[in-house]
């Protein structure tokens, strides 16, 4: 298992937390891996701080999004972090945004940490699945409309918007 010099303690110690939740995993979560295609193949385009598939096979990306993922002083996500989403979504991952302000407010306590994540998996699981019923919903109509937005749940619970031209 292959890691970079660049991984940073914040993202070691969402690993560790990961690693800790009592959930069943089809695999296990790792650190620093290459992102793969909807067939599943490893395609290489993005490297995903930490991956894992759910034990009903829905893949991970769980990223520990440091102070160079937000833009000042609005605090929005920079143009690449909005577009890694993006790639990470179309390849069929379920995005998971972990904010450093919001880590660092837990204070280093375990069990916070934990059900942290645990309520951050469940709004990204969520919102995907209310996603993906959306796009099949319009697909089923004579004609979609082209999609101006999507989103990825913060911290808050709150779908934080990108938008795109169509």
């Amino acid at each position: 298992e292959q890691q970079s010099e660049s991984v940073t303690r914040f993202q070691k110690s969402v690993y560790a937390a990961v690693q800790q939740l009592p959930m069943q995993w089809s695999e296990q979560p790792a650190m620093e891996q290459l992102s793969r295609g909807r067939d599943g193949q490893e395609d290489g385009a993005l490297l995903i701080d930490i991956t894992a598939k759910t034990a009903e096979g829905v893949w991970l990306a769980i990223e520990a999004d440091g102070p160079d993922h937000y833009r000042q002083p609005d605090g929005a996500l920079t143009g690449p972090t909005q577009y890694r989403n993006r790639a990470l979504a179309a390849r069929g991952y379920v995005v998971v945004s972990v904010p450093y302000f919001e880590w660092n407010k837990l204070r280093g306590d375990a069990h916070q940490r934990q059900q942290y994540l645990r309520r951050l998996m469940k709004q990204a699981l969520q919102q995907a699945s209310t996603n993906s019923a959306a796009a099949a919903g319009s697909s089923a109509g004579q004609q979609s409309r082209p999609q101006l937005s999507s989103g990825v749940t913060t911290s808050s619970g709150r779908v934080r918007r990108i938008r795109r031209a169509a």
